[in-house]
């Protein structure tokens, strides 16, 4: 996005208002915040919201914008620190949700970036030299070449299978395994790209551009909620922090009383089983941190239930200095995302996978599914046969 100098005015100063900087700090126009923010709206698909906040900031230093949320009869940039943060004050107590939301946007784009954004020629920031935090890690040296194959299509393709599954995450990952299992001609088709060992090296703003749902700028209606979705092959298993915990009785019982009374039965017990062992989900690498071990011996003195953390994780977890950056890849390879399970187990099977490619349509024949249309991100079209099409587009897009 390319910003009009009014624009980037306006977000400067609603950056430096809420990153002003300090003690040898620099404020976050000062690093670039600004016109990382503008890069990062070019991830996001939806071109009315684009051009919603484009006419938002081209508004915003305007002199009734600033009356309007309180800060006087002046331009937003031009006012003092302690009236700025007054105008965006109102704007997250306003009674418009759109006005809420947008105040929440703000702050989130603001905050990820100053705290996120590497310094000049990607070296150390210096916002992470006053948090004493090192930085990234970088990609591992010795990592493992990539497992698995995507086809790559060079032109018009179309392909036939048994089963098409759109999505690869949890729901679509396991599917797949599945009806691989079974025989089944599958073919997996994923929007994201394809990540593993060698492409993670556990940066913030790199991970959430490369892995997450448009860069992660999901939000809710009323944008007061940020949303992280997983946006790559395997999509949430491999961001995700590996918390595995079965599905809750009581879940299931009120998942039952809707109307589906399977989910109170033996199939789904047995069902989950199968999926915690196959993904290799232990309590034996969830070593409490010294907070924890203060909660620990407090619940057990109130007498109140306490026990480790069970997740998908292979004995590689050795919770050091890699832990704490599940959400952007796994760079030891012990997450046992669908990619490592799975995914594999189909691929080894004969099943092929797309990636970076979109499906536009369900195509029905019948009244009943028979494939899907699709388009590659450079342009190529894809048309897949099938005799069945399972959706796993994630809860936000299997819906759509």
């Amino acid at each position: 996005m390319d910003l009009s100098p009014r624009q980037r005015r306006a977000l400067a100063a609603i950056s430096d208002t809420f990153a002003p900087g300090g003690d040898g700090v620099p404020s976050a126009s000062a690093l670039g915040v600004p016109e990382a923010i503008a890069e990062a709206i070019d991830h996001n698909p939806r071109e009315a919201e684009r051009k919603q906040l484009g006419l938002l900031l081209t508004a915003w230093d305007s002199k009734l914008m600033t009356a309007v949320g309180g800060g006087g009869y002046g331009r937003f940039s031009a006012l003092p620190a302690d009236r700025r943060e007054a105008v965006l004050l109102s704007w997250a107590d306003s009674n418009l949700k759109e006005r809420r939301g947008a105040f929440h946007q703000l702050r989130r784009a603001v905050l990820v970036h100053y705290y996120a954004l590497p310094g000049s020629n990607g070296g150390t920031s210096p916002v992470w030299d006053a948090m004493g935090y090192p930085g990234p890690l970088g990609p591992r040296e010795d990592a493992p070449p990539k497992p698995l194959r995507p086809l790559r299509p060079d032109g018009p393709t179309t392909l036939e299978c048994d089963v098409v599954v759109v999505g690869s995450g949890a729901g679509g990952g396991t599917a797949t395994g599945v009806l691989a299992a079974a025989g089944l001609s599958v073919v997996v088709v994923e929007a994201g790209d394809y990540y593993d060992d060698e492409d993670f090296d556990g940066g913030e703003l790199d991970g959430l551009r490369r892995m997450y749902l448009n860069a992660g700028g999901m939000a809710s209606d009323d944008g007061s909620l940020g949303i992280a979705a997983g946006a790559c092959l395997g999509g949430g298993t491999v961001i995700n922090y590996t918390t595995s915990f079965p599905t809750p009785e009581r879940v299931r019982e009120e998942w039952a009383a809707t109307g589906v009374p399977d989910f109170a039965g033996e199939p789904y017990e047995q069902s989950t089983q199968a999926v915690m062992e196959r993904l290799g989900v232990n309590a034996e690498h969830s070593a409490p941190a010294a907070r924890d071990r203060v909660m620990e011996r407090g619940l057990r003195e109130l007498g109140w239930h306490v026990e480790p953390i069970v997740r998908n994780v292979s004995p590689q977890c050795d919770q050091g200095v890699d832990c704490g950056r599940c959400g952007f890849g796994c760079r030891r390879g012990a997450k046992r995302s669908t990619t490592k399970t799975w995914i594999q187990d189909a691929c080894d099977a004969g099943t092929r996978i797309l990636v970076r490619t979109k499906v536009a349509k369900v195509v029905g024949e019948a009244g009943a599914a028979r494939g899907v249309e699709a388009r590659t991100r450079d342009g190529r079209s894809v048309r897949i046969t099938a005799r069945g099409v399972v959706s796993a587009a994630g809860s936000l897009h299997t819906p759509a």
